[in-house]
């Protein structure tokens, strides 16, 4: 009786599988793809090391060179045993029809977006109208004083680094992983020119008491803990909770002092707006104030400043150091740029907003290792109702897409696609030269591409420019390692933190 009870269970679950793959099947138009046991956006589907019957997370990346040939299309499907269909485009064309098209029928979901929401609602976070208040309020702080503010501070923060890390009196330096340091040299700048803060780089605090920069870091290191750890947990004897813990309740608190304060400077101020701070949480209390009732309350403030933090700090430092790494191995681009460096801040200058357009080169090889690693490498979206897409230019591939199907941007996909970059593995920075900011397409498509493209590529120009002035790079190889081995043990992508880059970069700086 037993055993036929069992058999009975077994034979109606496989049934309700085989029917939930068809019915997935039929959602997604029956695109090829892969066929798996989890969906690679489902939590098994995270955890679980990429394999043939789970993609997971690290697909994107191992298989960019052949599964979209494998499968004959550029965008294909998920089908799988547990989690919801999802489609997947490395099609640029397919891609600007989505990120570009009517946004009143495509959303970024909740669910999606969740890590954003952390602090309150945001621009990144938000759709429709809600999207729109929100663009306009926020997009008017991302100006000329804000990326002038960018360059100045940059100058400033790899002063102190220098002389924090007492690099300044050395004229050869080793390092194990470069990524620390430019990490911690991201989080310096959009804490000072996002809040308005000191973050200086030796944290002097007594150690009694958390220090607002102390809290910084440690809630953007413990972002992924917060989201996935229940509350219940904090009450736990474990020393990483409880840090975490307080680090967030320490930032709540001083952030709504940070807006009172903000507030009432403003209030005050009666030379006018010239007089008001440049950094981007200043220009938002200002903006927000000068909406009225339409502006942004205290936790919209908060959500925006702090979205713009979580989304530019980790992705400018993984792309700085993915850049040097890519450096080292090319002495010939690092020369290039060397000597416009050399032409463009003549006798130790340093570099201001105003040089920014004369340094291209460098530019460039920032965003070709932007390319080659984008940050921002999957992008959510999904459909108000049906809405037909042309997955080939001559309208000959039309495709429906269901609203209860998400379909994501695959930006290294399209970043690898040898059509649109010939021989996409090799590092060519000339790529990208004389090419718009608009036109850049790793920070996305359309008028919800990345608002902060201009800070983040004026923070990695200038401190490119100082650290190539005033250091030859070079690969910091193992006993017996050639150049070929270090390419290959530490120019491999993946998640790093919230953000996709390379992980450990060793380098050796030698003064020139």
């Amino acid at each position: 009786m037993e055993t036929s009870t069992v058999l009975t269970a077994c034979v109606l679950l496989a049934v309700a599988l085989v029917l939930r793959i068809l019915s997935s099947l039929k959602r997604v138009n029956y695109l090829p793809g892969f066929r798996c046991a989890f969906s690679p956006n489902s939590l098994w589907g995270v955890i679980l090391p990429t394999s043939y019957l789970n993609p997971g997370l690290n697909w994107y990346w191992e298989w960019r060179s052949s599964v979209y040939e494998y499968y004959g299309s550029r965008t294909i499907s998920s089908v799988s045993l547990f989690g919801n269909p999802v489609i997947f485009t490395a099609s640029a064309y397919v891609a600007k029809q989505v990120l570009s098209g009517n946004h009143a029928k495509f959303f970024k979901s909740e669910e999606s977006q969740a890590g954003t929401r952390l602090w309150g609602e945001n621009i990144i976070a938000s759709n429709f109208d809600v999207y729109k208040r929100h663009r306009r309020i926020v997009g008017p702080a991302f100006s000329g004083p804000t990326y002038a503010l960018v360059a100045q501070e940059t100058v400033r923060l790899y002063s102190e680094m220098m002389d924090g890390e007492h690099w300044s009196q050395k004229k050869q330096i080793k390092v194990d992983s470069m990524n620390k340091y430019l990490s911690k040299f991201a989080l310096g700048i959009i804490s000072r020119c996002g809040f308005g803060l000191s973050f200086p780089w030796i944290d002097n605090s007594d150690g009694h008491e958390m220090s607002f920069e102390k809290a910084l870091t440690l809630v953007t290191e413990g972002f992924i803990l917060r989201l996935a750890a229940p509350r219940w947990a904090y009450m736990l004897p474990i020393k990483r909770l409880q840090e975490v813990d307080e680090a967030y309740n320490k930032l709540a608190l001083e952030m709504r002092k940070l807006v009172a304060s903000r507030k009432t400077e403003l209030a005050s101020d009666t030379a006018g707006s010239s007089s008001i701070g440049n950094d981007l949480f200043t220009r938002l209390v200002s903006a927000a104030e000068a909406e009225g009732k339409n502006g942004l309350n205290d936790d919209e403030l908060i959500g925006n400043v702090f979205s713009f933090m979580f989304a530019g700090h980790e992705t400018t430092g993984h792309t700085l150091s993915a850049t040097l790494a890519l450096l080292a191995l090319h002495q010939d681009e690092q020369e290039k740029a060397l000597q416009q460096i050399q032409e463009v801040l003549p006798n130790g200058r340093v570099p201001t907003l105003d040089d920014f357009p004369n340094l291209d080169k460098v530019a460039a090889c920032f965003e070709e290792a932007a390319r080659l690693f984008p940050a921002g490498f999957i992008l959510h979206r999904n459909a108000t109702e049906p809405i037909m897409l042309h997955l080939s230019e001559d309208g000959s591939r039309p495709f429906v897409l269901s609203p209860e199907v998400t379909i994501v941007t695959d930006m290294i996909g399209i970043h690898h696609d040898p059509e649109l970059f010939p021989d996409p593995e090799r590092f060519d920075p000339s790529r990208w030269y004389g090419v718009q900011e608009s036109d850049i397409s790793f920070f996305g498509y359309g008028p919800r591409a990345c608002l902060g493209r201009k800070f983040a590529l004026t923070e990695g120009v200038c401190v490119l420019s100082l650290l190539l002035r005033d250091w030859k790079i070079d690969p910091n190889l193992r006993d017996g390692e050639t150049k070929d081995e270090w390419r290959e043990r530490v120019l491999q992508g993946g998640m790093v933190g919230l953000a996709f880059g390379v992980r450990e970069v060793p380098l050796i700086l030698t003064r020139r």
